[in-house]
This record gives C-alpha cells, sequence and structure tokens, in this order.
C-alpha cells in the first residue's frame, strides 16, 4: 500500500492519543497538587492547635498576657513546624508579625482578619509555582483563632512555602509520566492495528480492484489522476459511477429491444399456430366436403320420393324425418369445424382431456382420411384435468391424429390401426398426465427424428404439409408445461407421448 494514507492516518493517531495524554497527565497531576495542598493544610492546622494546647497549660506560658502568649505560640510554630513567617492579632490590638519585611504578607495578614472575625479556622493558598509544567500554589497560610490565658480572644496565621511538599511530588511524578508512556504506547499499536484491520487493508483491497478495472479506452482507472489513496479512490468511483450510469442506460436500451423482439416472436409464433390451424382446417373442409355429398344425395332422394302422388301421409312424414336427420348431420359437422376454426381465446382454464380428445376423434370421423383405419381409444387416467387452453390442446391432438392417419396412408392402401390411450403417474413436481398416439404407419429415419421439431420441416411430399404442426405443438405444451416426444414403435410406426401436469386434486 502507498505510503500517504498510513502515514497520514498513523500521524493523527499518534498526535490525538499524545494530546490525551498529555491533558490527562494535567489533569491529575493538578488535581493531585490541589489535594495534597489542601492535605498539608488540615495537617499543619491540626499541629498548630495541639501545640497551642500543650503551651498553655506548661508555665510560663500558662501565666502569660494575650499578646505574649500569640507571639510565643508563633515563634514557636515558625520554630516547630516549619512555617516562614507568622503573623498574630490579640483582641483590641494591632496585627503583628515575626517579620515585617515582605509585601507578600498582606495576604497572610488578611488571612488573619477573616479568622479573627469570623472565629472559625482560614485557610488559604496563594502565589504560583511550576510543578513539571503544571501550575500550583506556592505558599500555604493557616489562620485560627485561640483563647488565651487570659480568657480573651485573639488569632494566630502562618505561612508554610509548598516547595518542599512539591520536592516529593516531583519524585513520584516520573513513575506517573512512564505509566502514561506505556499507555499511550499501548494504544498506538493497538489503534494502528485496528485500522489497519478495519481502514487500510479494505482500502488496499479497494485499490487493487480499481487497479484491475479499466475503462472502455483501455486506462485503468487509477492511472487517470493522482492524490493519496482516498483522492484516487473517490476519482475512480465517480468514473465507475458515470460508466455505471451510461452501461445502466444502454442495458435499458438493450432491455427495450429485447422486449420488441420478445413482441415480435410472440406475434410471428401466433401467426406460426394460425398458419397451421388453417392448413388443418383446409384438410378437413376438403374432406368434409366429401362426406356432406352422401347426406345431400339422400335428402335430394327423399325429396323426390315426397313429389310422388301414391304415397301416404305416413309415409311422407317418416320421409321427411330421414331428410331432416341428414340435414341435420349436415348442420353439426359444419358447426364442428367452425367451431374448431375460430381463433382460440387464449384463456388458460381447467380442461377436461378427455373431452378434448373426444372432440378430436368426433371431427376426424367423418373425414375420409380414418377410412379403413382401426380407431381404438382407451382411457385409463384417473385424473385427467390440466390448466391449458382447450383450443390449443384440441389443435396439438388433432395434429398428432392428422399425422398418424397420414402415416399409415404412406405404406398401405389405407388399413391401419391408431391407439389413443391416457393414464396418470407421479412425478417429483406432482401428479402427471400421459397421453399416447401410437400408429402402425409407415415411422421415422433417426435423422428425421432429430429434426422433426424443427419449423417447416417435414417428410411429406410438397404441397401436402407445411412442416409446422409438431414445432407449433410443441411450443404449445411448452408454455402450458408440458412436453411432446416422438418415437418409432418397436412393431413399426411411430408413436407420440405427450406429458401434461395434471390438476391436484
Amino acid at each position: 500500500m502507498r505510503p500517504g494514507l498510513k502515514f497520514h492516518v498513523t500521524a493523527t493517531l499518534c498526535v490525538l492519543l499524545a494530546l490525551a495524554t498529555v491533558l490527562t497527565f494535567f489533569v491529575v497531576v493538578s488535581f493531585w497538587l490541589r489535594e495534597s495542598a489542601l492535605s498539608l493544610a488540615r495537617e499543619k492546622e491540626l499541629e498548630l492547635m495541639l501545640l497551642a494546647e500543650q503551651r498553655e497549660a506548661l508555665p510560663p506560658w500558662g501565666g502569660m498576657a494575650a499578646p505574649a502568649f500569640l507571639a510565643a505560640l508563633v515563634t514557636e510554630g515558625v520554630k516547630i513546624s516549619g512555617a516562614s513567617v507568622g503573623c498574630f492579632q490579640a483582641e483590641g490590638r494591632t496585627v503583628a508579625c515575626s517579620r515585617d519585611d515582605d509585601a507578600s504578607l498582606d495576604s497572610l495578614k488578611q488571612t488573619l482578619a477573616a479568622s479573627f472575625q469570623s472565629g472559625k479556622s482560614v485557610r488559604s493558598l496563594g502565589g504560583l509555582a511550576w510543578v513539571a509544567f503544571v501550575p500550583g500554589k506556592e505558599h500555604l497560610d493557616i489562620a485560627l483563632r485561640l483563647k488565651a490565658p487570659d480568657q480573651s480572644f485573639g488569632a494566630v496565621a502562618l505561612r508554610y512555602t509548598l516547595e518542599p511538599h512539591y520536592a516529593k511530588i516531583r519524585s513520584l511524578l516520573r513513575y506517573i509520566a512512564g505509566y502514561l508512556g506505556v499507555n499511550l504506547i499501548i494504544l498506538l499499536v493497538v489503534g494502528f492495528y485496528r485500522f489497519r484491520a478495519g481502514v487500510f487493508q479494505p482500502v488496499e483491497h479497494l485499490i487493487r480492484l480499481t487497479d484491475s478495472y479499466i475503462d472502455e479506452r483501455g486506462v485503468p482507472f487509477l492511472a487517470l489522476q493522482g492524490g493519496d489513496e482516498l483522492e484516487q479512490l473517490a476519482g475512480s468511483m465517480q468514473q465507475m459511477l458515470g460508466r455505471i450510469q451510461a452501461d445502466r442506460e444502454k442495458l435499458q436500451q438493450h432491455v427495450d429491444s429485447l422486449q420488441a423482439a420478445n413482441q415480435q416472436l410472440i406475434a410471428r409464433r401466433e401467426e406460426m399456430v394460425r398458419t397451421e390451424k388453417l392448413s388443418s382446417v383446409g384438410r378437413l373442409a376438403a374432406g368434409l366436403a366429401h362426406e356432406i355429398g352422401n347426406p345431400i344425395g339422400i335428402v335430394q332422394g327423399y325429396l323426390g320420393l315426397i313429389q310422388q302422388h301414391d304415397l301416404g301421409e305416413e309415409e311422407k312424414r317418416e320421409f321427411c324425418d330421414r331428410a331432416d336427420q341428414e340435414l341435420q348431420r349436415i348442420s353439426r359437422l359444419v358447426r364442428q369445424l367452425l367451431d374448431y376454426s375460430r381463433p382460440a381465446s387464449g384463456i388458460e382454464e381447467d380442461v377436461d382431456v378427455h373431452w378434448v380428445l373426444n372432440e378430436a376423434v368426433t371431427l376426424l370421423q367423418p373425414q375420409p382420411l380414418l377410412d379403413g383405419i382401426d380407431l381404438t381409444i382407451r382411457f385409463d387416467a384417473e385424473n385427467a384435468v390440466v390448466h391449458g387452453n382447450s383450443g390449443q390442446l384440441l389443435q396439438v391432438f388433432l395434429n398428432c391424429l392428422i399425422n398418424a392417419a397420414d402415416a399409415i396412408h404412406a405404406i398401405s392402401n389405407g388399413s391401419g390401426a391408431i391407439e389413443v390411450a391416457t393414464e396418470s403417474f407421479a412425478a417429483e413436481a406432482g401428479p402427471m398426465l400421459r397421453v399416447t398416439i401410437a400408429d402402425t404407419g409407415v415411422g421415422l429415419a433417426e435423422e428425421e427424428l432429430a429434426n422433426v421439431f424443427d419449423p417447416f420441416f417435414t417428410t411429406k411430399e410438397p404441397g401436402k404439409g407445411t412442416g409446422l404442426g409438431l414445432s407449433v405443438s410443441y411450443a404449445l405444451l411448452q408454455a402450458m408445461g408440458g412436453d411432446i416426444t416422438l418415437a418409432n414403435r418397436s412393431g413399426g410406426g411411430a408413436v407420440v407421448v405427450v406429458t401434461l401436469p395434471a390438476r391436484r386434486e
């Protein structure tokens, strides 16, 4: 990693911790000096009180007047307790001091006057003295009001220099400084490793990533800017954000073009479905025209018989009923073809596959295409209800049945068999329905089986097939969640297997 960021962070950490250590040292020593001075004041005040009580009971102290007693007490206090100077004041007298050549005694006299007037002991710190760069007080003043042997009141004040007291403190400060120095080193080491894990290493990782990323011109992002690591990362992020925005706009354009292409594909698929359906309708219509010819001839014959005059009313009524039945048959065939030719609604719903297969068989049975073909239906499925479009399923099954019939006519004079069967089976995804349409036709070669579901692939002669039937059926079944396969039978012919997810009961 470049030294810039690590150096700046480490230096800032050192400065902050050093300032915190200095402030801690200053606060600790300041409170220590103050508290130790007050403790010394309490000690010296107690010594002065004990000295006054002891000397008052001893001759010649006991017979002294108040001024002499107080003066002697000041002299004794300076001599024994280590005071530098002392002052006293007897009742009705002025203030007197052991020496009067120092202008700083004014504060001591004020402390003495305050104690004499209030009747309480007074402590006062004054002056300025430096202890290891920490300001402290230079001296301590203690004033105490006492009762003299002659039962009059007076006050005594003593001043103590704090320099000897500070000398003891200075000898201990090196231990405090050493302790704070050790703490500073420990905090620096811990802080550095924490910053290394939380800041330096992630920044290094980001720098490696930005080093490996190049723009559209092939130039690394970090090569485009200067400054330390954070400035480089900020510039790289700005360039990346700009690149991401541009890529997002391009991606949106691609998505829009893909959506348009998808809509075109859907339109083409629907067009293919309609094309194949129209082809089936054309074949069914051609066969229906042949099938309608017989009923029309029968109706014409009945009409000719009715026109004869020698028929009774009962016979005429019977001929009319038979003609009406033939006309209803024609109407039913035409209506079935029209229903199938209508465009599918596209609505998916629960559909009974057995009903759809019956509709497909009903449409094909009148066709000449099934002449001579034995059509067998076996419904073994317990649950034949699927979710899909009935019109599309009808188109799939019609296409499979027509292909089976064409395969039979391709190798014989029309005699053969088609077997339609259904069965239910269980799969990991749930219950399934299998529809099998087997024929005894010509079958398919291996290379034809590989391409049978490709659009416009057909094995029929030109003009007899569009090549869209199986590809359209595959697409429709895939949209419903199903599948379709085609294979040759062992005994000859082909078998189409359609699988669909059955609805749960």
